[in-house]
């Protein structure tokens, strides 16, 4: 009787320390200030805890899977975005630096004028910094309040970085298949965005290359001192401007597919029915 008696003692010890691990496991701490403060999952992992959250209201599966990519591919452009503003802000720094001391020793022909620009190009690249900090925040809530995850400004994604959606397809038939002779005007429009796009996509792309290029010559060639500080102040400024501008590209390339989908399940009926009628 002991023996049985310390079995079932030890059991309860076994599940109490179980249940204490697991709970452990899935607890949040929060961070200063309310909300967690962890890893931000990927897309295909917060889209069935939206649904499943939403299962009592009145919106659809579809619209709740568009807006939870919306405000997932909100917060990893304006996070890139914001990597870009601190690098540049970073290399205004240096560049401030150097413009300083080549003034004070009276090298080159740098001016008060040339070093205020310089200082100008940082303030922009604060203004920027504190914008999107503020717009990744408020995003972050929106996909708290929709996922019902425990979001806080520093909770981080685990994938950081935005990337094209791989959409191969390029034609409308192909895309909606035998429902694309009942479609809607409202399709069309959405698959001619998808189109567009993906054109200033492509344009984006090269851009991209040719901007780090400028950026990483006019670097050098200050730091070897047979630079300008103007045409560095340029570069960074079109460095800025295109980087930024293409991951806006992306976001509103992978925004467009994503409605697109929407459009494709909303047609799904249709063509049930176009199957039951043959």
């Amino acid at each position: 009787m002991r023996l049985i008696s310390l079995g079932h003692k030890l059991g309860s010890i076994f599940k109490y320390c179980f249940h204490s691990a697991i709970l452990l496991i899935f607890t949040v701490h929060p961070s200063e200030g309310g909300g967690g403060a962890f890893t931000i999952p990927p897309l295909d992992k917060i889209i069935p805890l939206a649904i499943e959250k939403s299962q009592e209201s009145s919106q659809s599966a579809s619209e709740i899977k568009y807006l939870t990519t919306r405000y997932y591919y909100q917060i990893q452009f304006k996070t890139n975005q914001l990597g870009v503003a601190e690098e540049v802000k970073k290399r205004f720094g240096t560049a401030i630096e150097k413009a300083e001391e080549k003034y004070e020793e009276g090298e080159g022909d740098i001016s008060q004028s040339d070093i205020t620009k310089l200082k100008l190009g940082r303030t922009g690249s604060v203004h920027d910094i504190i914008k999107l900090e503020n717009e990744i925040h408020i995003t972050k809530l929106d996909l708290a309040e929709l996922t019902g995850l425990d979001l806080s400004q520093e909770s981080e994604l685990e994938e950081d970085t935005i990337q094209p959606v791989d959409f191969p397809k390029k034609s409308f038939k192909e895309v909606f298949g035998k429902t694309h002779r009942v479609s809607r005007l409202e399709q069309k429009k959405v698959f001619l965005k998808v189109s567009e796009t993906r054109g200033q996509l492509d344009l984006a792309k090269g851009s991209r290359k040719i901007t780090r290029a400028l950026l990483v010559t006019e670097l050098a060639n200050y730091d070897f001192g047979i630079g300008d500080s103007g045409d560095l102040f340029q570069a960074l400024i079109i460095y800025t401007r295109v980087l930024s501008g293409y991951y806006e590209t992306v976001y509103n390339f992978n925004m467009a597919v994503a409605e697109l989908n929407r459009e494709i399940a909303n047609a799904e009926p249709v063509l049930n029915l176009l199957k039951g009628v043959q």
